[in-house]
């Protein structure tokens, strides 16, 4: 039986095509997914073991080195170190979950911007000086609060919307997989692996920069805090906002009915709030990313009923 002209041939497909998807399939494994966990928690460890130390010898010395000065002399400062490191991971499962479903990669997102805030907790705690006079709480700690159960309302919304993506209703006759979701997956990996480059290159110019500091700090005598780069988080985003626009577009090879790609736009615009609440200052940068969140589950509670509707009536 002769082959039909819609579906996706993988002969016509390049060669590089077909590395890039080889390439893919060899990195992204359980059993790597596995070794970098194992990875991460020993370097998360370690770090926190050297900051922790650094520290130490800088409140122990009378006048220390300008490189262990710039760690400052709360211990309290050393918890955003492992964080970094398991922040770094999550950003790595959210790029090999790109390929598994949209709904999948948008909560991996959620789920690093609440991480993000409630790291930000840490260290709004470290910096605070009087957080607690006299058995009362100063003006210091207000921030901190709000922060504080704004994470954790952040930590509900993302339990909703896994929640919500779990209710996911197919219409009838979707069992068959659509002649173009194999070309779509194989799309989304490779996209996932130019991700997994472009990160690697992210992290290491993130890398020059602190190391460039040091520098600084070394052979200039600059006297600052040495703290890491903050716009790797930033960056990050930009890059999903044109990822995400990306598949949406690409995601009509699947299917281009209205409610799926209201569905993706809307996503869209969830991620570009979520971007826009990293750079602007409290409260207004909270607000917005738990503005972010309730869209996002909105719009999946609207999608799903729409599928049913399409479900008990497929001439619609």
């Amino acid at each position: 039986m002769a082959k039909s002209s819609n579906q996706p041939d993988p002969s016509n497909h390049s060669i590089l095509w077909q590395r890039l998807l080889s390439a893919h399939d060899r990195v992204f494994t359980p059993a790597s997914t596995t070794a970098l966990k194992h990875i991460v928690i020993k370097l998360s460890i370690a770090g926190f073991a050297i900051h922790l130390a650094l520290i130490f010898i800088s409140r122990s010395l009378s006048n220390p080195p300008l490189i262990i000065q710039g760690v400052g002399h709360n211990y309290l400062t050393a918890i955003s170190t492992p964080f970094s490191f398991i922040l770094f991971y999550e950003v790595l499962t959210l790029i090999a979950a790109l390929p598994a479903s949209n709904t999948s990669s948008i909560a991996h997102q959620y789920e690093i911007v609440s991480l993000i805030f409630i790291r930000d907790v840490f260290k709004d705690i470290a910096a605070a000086k009087g957080m607690i006079v006299e058995h009362r709480l100063t003006e210091e700690a207000v921030p901190i609060v709000f922060d504080m159960w704004a994470a954790l309302l952040m930590f509900f919304l993302v339990a909703v919307f896994q929640h919500v993506a779990l209710k996911k209703i197919s219409p009838k006759g979707s069992t068959e997989r659509s002649q173009g979701l194999e070309l779509f997956i194989s799309q989304k990996k490779i996209i996932t692996t130019g991700l997994a480059a472009l990160l690697l290159i992210m992290a290491a110019y993130n890398i020059i920069l602190f190391l460039t500091h040091i520098y600084r700090v070394l052979h200039l005598g600059i006297k600052s805090p040495l703290e890491t780069p903050t716009t790797f988080y930033n960056d990050l985003f930009s890059v999903m906002i044109f990822t995400d626009v990306l598949v949406l577009i690409l995601s009509l090879i699947v299917s281009g009915r209205y409610e799926m790609v209201f569905r993706n736009a809307a996503f869209v615009v969830s991620i570009i709030l979520i971007r826009f609440s990293l750079t602007e200052p409290r409260p207004f940068g909270t607000l917005l990313a738990l503005l972010a969140m309730l869209f996002g589950i909105l719009t999946l509670l609207v999608f799903n009923f729409h599928a049913s509707i399409h479900r008990d009536n497929p001439a619609t």
